[in-house]
C-alpha cells in the first residue's frame, strides 16, 4: 500500500512539474500571439 501511494504521489508531482514547464515555454516574453496578420491573407482566386 505504501508503494502505491508513493507512485501516485510521484505521478502527481511529475504532472505538476510538466505543467509548469510547459507554461514557461509557452509564455516566453510574449512571443506567442493569437492574432492574425490580415495583410498576409489573400482571398482565393475566383474560378
Amino acid at each position: 500500500m505504501k508503494t502505491k501511494k508513493l507512485v501516485l504521489a510521484i505521478a502527481i508531482f511529475g504532472g505538476m512539474l510538466f505543467t509548469v514547464q510547459a507554461t514557461n515555454i509557452i509564455d516566453l516574453d510574449g512571443q506567442t500571439t493569437t492574432q492574425v496578420d490580415k495583410r498576409k491573407l489573400k482571398p482565393p482566386p475566383n474560378g
